[in-house]
């Protein structure tokens, strides 16, 4: 029997601990990921397509969980109630948003989604959207029929400063550049201080101003593709990093290059290098894993 020969041995050793190492990366990267599809787009993806859709009647909506004869009659009363109420209140707004019905993607995609779809058919056909409003007031908004309703829709008037602050400053910022209008290209000179004081908030060298909030995700990712020469990115499951494919989450078009769904709570921060971390990009070279990493809280 020949003996093996000492470099065989070496170069199979090697290969052997490079394949273990692969694999380790990989069951980190699992476990990172966050447990449930939302990590795991592709999965989630390829099942999506072998579940049926299907859409519950009325009856079958109210009785889903098998309610008591008793809970099933109140639900089915408040209900009826709720829809002739909102119906009765809100005819400016239901003939406005019949006016759009079609003309507006937006409108389309949260009409058919505010509920989850099993029950959005016989939501859409009895409670009627009403997007129209006209004044606002603390925390409350008046529709286009005079009512005043509490947000609890989520409006960023409600969740940051309140609209009464946004207001002013909407009347602030018009007495500020009211004369120069909207210059595209050229320089306010306020930009100055904007730019000063931004910086001194984010503790960054530059700044950059966008549109919204999805085109700043959107350049920040770009910036580092093209600095790293890389295509994934890591994103936090359970957070808002903008409505565009890579980072909105598990869809027909989501993540088309790959990207990584982490459950934050299980991100090892710690294993960041600090100063890279700091700026918001890590990149970190993982052979045909290589990525991007690109922190959006």
């Amino acid at each position: 029997m020949s003996e093996t020969n000492p470099l065989t041995l070496l170069l199979l050793v090697v290969l052997g601990a490079y394949f273990l190492w692969l694999v380790f990366r990989r069951l980190q990267l699992s476990v990172a990921k966050h447990p449930s599809l939302t990590g795991h787009s592709k999965i989630a993806r390829r099942l999506s397509k072998r579940v049926p859709a299907y859409s519950f009647t009325k009856a079958e909506a109210f009785a889903c969980d098998s309610p008591p004869k008793d809970v099933l009659q109140r639900r089915s009363s408040a209900f009826e109630r709720l829809s002739e109420q909102l119906r009765a209140q809100s005819t400016g707004s239901i003939e406005l948003t019949r006016a759009l019905d079609g003309g507006i993607s937006d409108l389309n995609f949260t009409s058919r989604y505010r509920v989850p779809y099993q029950f959005s058919e016989v939501v859409k056909a009895h409670i009627p959207d009403q997007i129209f409003v006209e004044a606002s007031k603390g925390v409350r908004i008046k529709d286009v029929d005079g009512h005043w309703y509490y947000d609890v829709g989520g409006s960023y008037g409600v969740n940051l400063f309140g609209y009464d602050f946004y207001k002013a400053c909407t009347e602030e910022a018009i007495k500020t550049v009211g004369s120069l209008g909207p210059v595209l290209g050229p320089y306010h000179p306020i930009v100055v201080d904007n730019v000063r004081r931004l910086k001194a908030i984010a503790g960054m060298d530059e700044a950059s101003f966008h549109m919204s909030g999805t085109e700043a995700v959107m350049q920040a990712v770009r910036l580092a593709r093209y600095h790293t020469g890389q295509k994934k990115i890591v994103t936090f499951c359970g957070a808002y990093h903008g409505w565009w494919a890579d980072v909105a989450g598990v869809s027909s078009a989501g993540q088309p290059d790959g990207g990584l769904g982490l459950d934050e709570r299980r991100l090892r921060v710690g294993s960041l290098r600090s100063e890279q971390h700091s700026r918001g990009v890590h990149s970190r070279d993982r052979g045909r894993q290589r990525s991007a990493l690109q922190l959006l809280q």
